[in-house]
């Protein structure tokens, strides 16, 4: 009887929502259709972050194994020394995917993969979907609308070009903000509270960036629909139900937000944000490739393709067309008012943000110098193109309505369909590359500027001995170059470095080991300053040279001193030679100032679930072990032991790694990554909250159908009407 009455409740349901299904199922075939450069099972398309991106989530994958949750650290990122990217990056898309390849498609993680890209496909386009259905109550032009956001340029550059993974994910979770924001501000009904909440704390917890952006538009939407509708129509309880669902949304990603907004200050991409203005980047974005029918370069080349290959960002034809009727409509044909709807102060709302996005990414006007310099975190200004993406698929059912008139039936839906797709098919790139899946499984880093960008930079406030020093300037930027050198170990000439002054007590001696990789000229040499004065030299006259330089007696009044490395001579094609630097260490310092280094520390170290657990013995001549972790102040838990301790940081090249100071001796150490405590326990708490509060609100509906139930069937069986609101 149970299952018979489960079946008549499951056909119900698909009776109920047989369209909806179909309209997703709709959806999901076009999806399919758009992710055609990435068919290959296989072999991955080498343009953008795709394989960088993959690598993340197999990585996510190993980190669910080890048992986080959430998801903080990349196991194997950055020499497996818990670089937590994930915490300061994003978490939604490669838990979900890293779920996906764990229990649903374990013998190919790029599956998983591109089923969560296809999600954030279907999802986005949904509820544009149901977004555009409320505003017009036109099914055909809402689904028109729909797929408008779906192949829009500039999802399909983030998806294939780019490879920008989380901001595709992030593309498809904005349209569910946005339709949860407009239902609590018109409906008193605290479920879409709950669902705004979560759906900010999906994009909050996936792409930083589209957050703190969809939160100004939103706001800014908002702001301008109150002054439309002015003060007859707005109520300050609808705003306030707004709000609250914005708020809860931060108090569930305090834990992810809070490091982010706090510790950002002390990572590497801070420096990037601080000298890189979107505005210098405007050339990948200029106005006709804006206005351009066709997926462009920015300028001419010899291969005739972007620097990032099939990257062309555009607003699309589909969203003009729609504007541009819009705008005939409402300010040049009087045949017909569209003051008289209800929902026209959406609609001009919406046109008004769609221009601003659009003066935001163009303008020849450098307003970026006048903003905080946070905002420009976005990089580069086409980024706010996804704010064109969804006013234009929502304008885009505007303009269909008002160019038919809702004289709407199945012809206009296919043809309209074949339009929107042939609009943007040219922004599907021939797919290019020759990375293998089992090549990303066997080496799942993401390398390159992925790896740089959270680093911790706490400038150097002690001398270490035996502790490798940094080889790059204090602001370096993450960047190609930049990796370059973690990777090979340059000697960056003729870059100043900064360092403090050893104790006077100390007797230091500077100890290189290095290599020249290029064809030595006659008489090359290596000199090295101090303040400005050449303190030793050493002739370059084999490959590989070792050089002690002592610092003995030499007086420093000031509290750092600066050297500076110089090379006299060049090499065949008159470029700098170049040096690499296996060891770059001071010697000589007393026990308590030199360490026991991470090459030797780590082979007494193993990863243990979500701990790094260590079997260390100090001696004597070191008394500062250096642990394969890297340091991030405030967010590790340490454990010697079984005691708690603090911890600072020691410096192993540009990497800022963990240091304790213990007494001689045999010790057990265990580290893990907690995040900021306080932040983990207000979110905690504000999701036990949440999920209480669906509970009951759940339980009270489920009371009142039985009750309104009873209420029917009472009257059904005296044969009298129920009352009204029955």
């Amino acid at each position: 009887m149970k299952l018979i009455n489960l079946l008549k409740q499951s056909n119900r349901l698909l009776y109920i929502h047989q369209t909806n299904l179909l309209i997703l199922i709709l959806y999901g075939v076009i999806a399919i259709g758009l992710m055609a450069p990435m068919a290959s099972d296989n072999i991955l398309s080498t343009t953008g972050d795709n394989p960088s991106h993959l690598g993340y989530m197999i990585q996510a994958k190993m980190g669910l194994d080890e048992g986080q949750f959430p998801l903080r650290i990349a196991p194997v990122e950055n020499n497996s020394w818990r670089y937590p990217s994930f915490q300061f990056y994003s978490q939604i898309p490669y838990t979900l995917g890293g779920l996906f390849y764990k229990f649903f498609t374990p013998n190919n993680p790029y599956e998983a993969y591109r089923l969560v890209i296809w999600l954030s496909l279907l999802m986005g386009s949904f509820y544009i979907y149901r977004l555009s259905y409320w505003l017009i109550n036109s099914q055909i032009a809402s689904i028109l609308s729909g797929i408008s956001y779906l192949s829009s340029p500039y999802f399909l550059n983030n998806i294939h070009a780019r490879g920008a993974f989380t901001e595709a994910v992030a593309q498809g979770i904005l349209p569910i903000i946005i339709y949860y924001v407009i239902q609590s501000y018109n409906y008193p009904k605290i479920k879409y509270i709950f669902l705004c909440s979560i759906a900010w704390f999906a994009l909050a917890t996936t792409h930083i960036i589209t957050f703190v952006y969809s939160t100004l538009f939103i706001g800014l939407f908002g702001l301008i629909l109150i002054i439309k509708t002015g003060k007859i129509n707005f109520k300050l309880l609808s705003l306030c139900r707004v709000i609250i669902g914005y708020g809860v949304s931060w108090l569930l990603s305090l834990y992810f937000l809070v490091p982010v907004i706090f510790e950002s200050s002390s990572l590497s991409i801070r420096q990037q944000v601080q000298v890189i203005s979107p505005f210098e980047n405007r050339w990948y974005s200029p106005l006709a490739n804006l206005l351009s029918p066709t997926s462009l370069p920015p300028f001419p080349s010899e291969m005739g393709v972007a620097p990032t290959y099939g990257l062309h960002p555009s607003i699309g034809w589909i969203f003009l067309s729609a504007v541009g009727v819009i705008i005939y409509y409402n300010y040049f044909a009087r045949s017909l008012s569209l003051k008289s709807q209800s929902t026209y102060p959406y609609l001009i709302t919406l046109l008004w943000i769609f221009l601003i996005a659009f003066l935001a990414i163009w303008s020849p006007i450098d307003f970026w110098k006048f903003l905080p310099r946070q905002l420009w975190v976005t990089q580069f200004s086409f980024r706010i193109l996804t704010h064109i993406m969804w006013t234009g698929a929502l304008l885009t059912g505007y303009g269909i309505i008002l160019i038919f008139r809702k004289k709407l039936d199945r012809r206009h839906l296919i043809l309209g369909l074949l339009i929107i797709i042939i609009a943007s098919r040219s922004w599907l790139p021939s797919p290019r590359g020759n990375i293998s899946v089992d090549d990303i499984v066997k080496d799942p880093r993401f390398k390159y500027t992925g790896a740089l960008d959270y680093l911790n930079r706490n400038p150097i406030e002690a001398l270490y001995g035996n502790a490798e020093l940094p080889l790059l300037p204090p602001k370096w930027i993450p960047d190609y170059s930049t990796w370059d050198i973690f990777v090979n170990q340059w000697l960056v000439l003729p870059i100043k470095q900064n360092y403090p002054v050893w104790k006077a007590e100390e007797k230091p001696v500077l100890s290189l080991e290095g290599e020249v990789l290029d064809n030595l000229p006659e008489n090359a040499s290596l000199v090295v300053q101090l303040n400005g004065k050449i303190i030793d030299s050493i002739s370059l006259s084999s490959s590989q040279f070792t050089w002690n330089i002592s610092f003995y007696n030499i007086n420093i009044p000031d509290k750092y001193f600066r050297l500076k490395f110089l090379v006299n001579g060049t090499n065949n094609n008159e470029q700098t030679i170049k040096i690499k630097i296996n060891k770059f260490v001071f010697q000589s310092l007393s026990p308590q100032k030199t360490i026991i280094p991470v090459s030797e520390t780590e082979k007494n170290c193993s990863q243990e679930g979500v701990n790094k657990v260590c079997q260390i013995t100090i001696t004597p001549e070191a008394q500062i072990i250096q642990l394969p972790v890297l340091y991030y102040p405030k967010m590790l838990k340490i454990w010697v032991n079984n005691q708690r301790v603090n911890y600072f940081p020691v410096y192993y090249r540009d990497y800022n790694l963990v240091g304790l100071q213990l007494e001689p001796g045999t010790y057990k150490i265990k580290v893990a990554f907690h995040g900021l405590s306080w932040a983990n326990w207000i979110s905690g708490l504000a999701w036990l909250g949440l999920i209480s509060g669906i509970i009951v609100s759940i339980t009270q509906d489920k009371k009142t159908i039985k009750s309104t139930s009873r209420e029917r069937l009472k009257f059904d069986t005296i044969g009298t009407k129920p009352p009204k609101g029955g």
